[in-house]
Parts: structure tokens; C-alpha cells; sequence
């Protein structure tokens, strides 16, 4: 459809159950949509062949630093996305985000560490370029990987306009890691790629090469969820890096590359000797990997029976390895923990800490209070509210015909 039946099918409701799904409320829903719709038409005219995109961000419920050793994890997809209208263009990529644009041809080389790098990687990668009109509502520093959905969105549309759409989620998380490493030259993995790929919840257990992935059914209930940004930069990597080499330390002291093929009972039975050969700070990692593999596998299981509460408990477990064992809590989210004691269910880091977010489960009746302490900690605005959304990077589809 050309943008002018586009906008048609908006107003005439055509969109309003999908918009129903990923968005609860169909009337802002379709306020965006047809604001990105216009925008595209005074941008590039009618068009022949437009269409709607979505791509969640994430958030990481349980399972911190275990994906690059081969472990498990446990990600979401959230209601913040970014929407698209967008058709084909096979000379490159055409991308404006208000006034903002992100232009390049394929023929010519991109800077690494920018978005016209990821853009042109994944149209590259999933077969072809596109014009689009882009809002993203996941914000900067909260964790919530704006990176990951923005390449899932434009793999998405490559692969809807020249591939028939028929990449699976997999199949487009791989590519957007291909394309972050490769492309943009970040040494990324896959979890963040996943969550907003697949959507809802998902025990990701990656010690297959290609991360064996399942829906774990999860309901927060009676609780609201939070990621809290505390301002903090994280942008000293050295200090991410560290995690991953102690691990690798640990692992090579059991003849091992990485923690994940190292047997459990095996590290149980020898783990002191670990600590007198590698020191304090290796065996802490370690011990963090294998006590959060099982708050994982722990997790699902009481999700599965609708235990929220007792979820809760291995995620505050998450959070206390975190701070004591892996190390990753910096002092600002120490002290947000401790004015959250008896506010918040649950508090944990949310994503590689050092610096960041945190993740915060807060029942009906304490929101108030907990808004008014991370404010007051960290200013206005450092609150997001989130919900899990089921829907992954999608092409939203019209009902009518």
C-alpha cells in the first residue's frame, strides 16, 4: 500500500488489534503511526509499498554476566520500542528520526561505532536498503538496549521487503551480532539481540553456539517493574572485560575455555583450590556463575507455577551476587539498594553494571514512595516504568484486507 491508504487503514481502525497488543493504548498508538506516516510522505512522497515496523527494547530479568561463559540467562522484552514506517530503496538506507538522518549508499565505506553502521549492516546482511520514518521511545541509559532493537528493525524491514520475510528470530539476532561486531565494532553477545527478537520472556542457555532458547511464562502480578537510571557512565569496557577474563581464568584452571564446560560437581568439590592458585576476586566470579546458573534454572521454575514471590527471591539473590561476588555494583546503585529496603520486593543490577541501571519490582501501594527516593537520588526522569511485551521485532499487519 502506498502512504495515503496507509494512513487510511490507521484511521479506519485496520491496525487496532496489533496496536491493541503491543500498545494497550490504540488511540496514542495510532496518533504515532500516522505521525511517522506523514512525516515519511513530506520526506518521500507517496511511496508504492510502505509498511508499519516495531522492535522492543529488553530488559535482563535474571542471569548477569553468564551469557559470554557459556551459561544461562533469563531476558524480556519491553513495551518501549521503536516504530517505523519504512519502504523499499535498494541503493542503501535513508533513515530520519525527527530531524535527524542517517544516509548511505552501500557502495561506500561506514565509520565504525555509528547507527549508519548498524543500519547498512543489517540491510546488507538480510538483503536489501529502505527509506524509513523512525520514533524510538527506549530511552539512552537505562539498559534497555536501544542498539539491538534499532539493528532487529532494520534486519526486520531488509528481510520483509526483499526476503519474504521469512528470517526467523534467530536467524535476525544473529545477524544484528554479526553486524554490532562486525559493522559496528562492538564486542556484543546475543542476549539483548534475542529478548527483542523473540519477545515475552526467555531462558536463553548459551553454551551451544547458537543459544538453545525457550518462552518461560512469566507474570510480575501484583508488582510493577522499574528500570532506574542512576547516571552513572559505563562506558570504561576495560572493566567489563575484566568479568569475562577472570571467568576464563577460572575455566582454564579446570582445563576448561569456559565456565560453562566446566562440570558443576567438579567446581564444587575443588573450588577452594581455585581460590588458593587464582585468587579471591577469580574464584568470586565463578562462584557468581554457577550460583546464578541455578537461580536461573530456579526462576523458571517457580514462574512456571505462577511464584512470583518466590521469583523475587532468586532476583534479589542475583543482585546480592552481583554486588558481592562478581562486583559489578558501583556505590551509587549500593546506596540506591539500601534507600529501597523497605520499599522495593526486589533490586537488582540490570545488564553489565559498572555503571547503568538498576531493576526494581515495587508493589501497587509503594510506587509513590519509590518514585519520590530514586528521584531524589537521581532526578527527574531517572524512573521508566516497564512491561513485558509479548511480541517481538515485528511487521505490524494490517487485519483489513
Amino acid at each position: 500500500m502506498n502512504v495515503i491508504e496507509l494512513k487510511q487503514k490507521i484511521n479506519e481502525g485496520g491496525f487496532n488489534t496489533a496496536f491493541k497488543t503491543l500498545y494497550g493504548d490504540i488511540s496514542k498508538a495510532k496518533a504515532r503511526a500516522l505521525m511517522l506516516a506523514d512525516g515519511f510522505e513530506a520526506r518521500f512522497g507517496n511511496g508504492e509499498d510502505v509498511s508499519l515496523f516495531s522492535a522492543p527494547g529488553r530488559t535482563e530479568l535474571i542471569g548477569n554476566h553468564t551469557d559470554h561463559n557459556g551459561g544461562l540467562a533469563v531476558g524480556a522484552a519491553i513495551d518501549p520500542d521503536i516504530l517505523a514506517v519504512a519502504a523499499p530503496f535498494e541503493g542503501g538506507v535513508e533513515i530520519y528520526e525527527g530531524d535527524g538522518l542517517i544516509e548511505g549508499s552501500f557502495s561506500h565505506k561506514t565509520e565504525k561505532g555509528t547507527s549508519l553502521a548498524l543500519a547498512l549492516g543489517m540491510a546488507r546482511r538480510m538483503g536489501g536498503g529502505f527509506k524509513a520514518v523512525i520514533d524510538s521511545r527506549i530511552p539512552q541509559g537505562k539498559g534497555a538496549s536501544s542498539s539491538a532493537a534499532f539493528s532487529l528493525l532494520c534486519g526486520k524491514i531488509a528481510d520483509s521487503f526483499y526476503g519474504e520475510g521469512k528470517a526467523s528470530p534467530m536467524e535476525l539476532s544473529l545477524a544484528a551480532k554479526l553486524t554490532e561486531n562486525e559493522d559496528y565494532g562492538k564486542n556484543c553477545g546475543l542476549l539483548d539481540q534475542i529478548s527483542c527478537a523473540f519477545g515475552g520472556t526467555v531462558r536463553i542457555d548459551f553454551h551451544t553456539p547458537i543459544p538453545t532458547v525457550s518462552s518461560v511464562p512469566y507474570n510480575v502480578g501484583e508488582y510493577s517493574l522499574f528500570l532506574v537510571d542512576t547516571g552513572v557512565s559505563h562506558a570504561n569496557c576495560g572493566r567489563y572485560a575484566s568479568v569475562a577474563e577472570d571467568m576464563v581464568k577460572a575455566a582454564e584452571y579446570f582445563g576448561k575455555s569456559r565456565l560453562g564446560d566446566v562440570d558443576t560437581a567438579v567446581f564444587a568439590e575443588k573450588k577452594e583450590r581455585l581460590r588458593l592458585k587464582c585468587g579471591d576476586g577469580v574464584y568470586r566470579r565463578a562462584l557468581h556463575f554457577f550460583d546464578e546458573n541455578k537461580r536461573v534454572d530456579f526462576f523458571c521454575r517457580r514462574a512456571a507455577l505462577g511464584q512470583i514471590g518466590v521469583c523475587l527471591y532468586a532476583v534479589n539473590g542475583s543482585g546480592i551476587s552481583s554486588r558481592c561476588n562478581l562486583g559489578n555494583v558501583h556505590k551509587e546503585a549500593d546506596e540506591a539498594t539500601e534507600a529501597l529496603k523497605d520499599v522495593a520486593a526486589a533490586v537488582r543490577i540490570h545488564g553489565g553494571g559498572f555503571g547503568g541501571s538498576l531493576q526494581c519490582y515495587v508493589a501497587k501501594g509503594k510506587i509513590k514512595s519509590f518514585t519520590d527516593k530514586m528521584e531524589a537520588l537521581f532526578g527527574k526522569g531517572s524512573v521508566l516504568p516497564i512491561n513485558i511485551r509479548e511480541v517481538g521485532v515485528c511487521r505490524i499487519i494490517c487485519e483489513q484486507s
